[in-house]
């Protein structure tokens, strides 16, 4: 009898989390900008303390709309592979344009 073989998928490691996040604030909107993250395939950007998920985008920068004037948010981002999502960044907080 013969035992078929079967193949060993590799899969990638998990993507590290994104690095060197930067912000600009205006009135209305926050955009974020990273470091990209290598064998990353997208970035999911969340807002706010209870970390609600914004978007999920193929690269950096992205922007958040709809925010009121003089408002804080807390933005962080993850990175996404085909083994999963990373450890969210660093946490950073700013507050737009009044």
């Amino acid at each position: 009898m013969r035992l078929a073989r079967t193949p060993t998928i590799q899969r990638p490691p998990l993507p590290n989390a994104p690095q060197n996040l930067s912000y600009t604030a205006t009135a209305d909107s926050v955009t974020v900008k990273w470091d990209p993250v290598d064998g990353a395939t997208s970035y999911k950007v969340y807002r706010g303390e209870a970390k609600n998920l914004d978007a999920e985008v193929t690269g950096p920068p992205h922007t958040l709309t709809g925010i009121a004037a003089d408002t804080q948010l807390t933005v962080n981002v993850t990175a996404v592979n085909a083994a999963g999502e990373s450890t969210m960044s660093q946490i950073v907080t700013r507050t737009t344009a009044s």
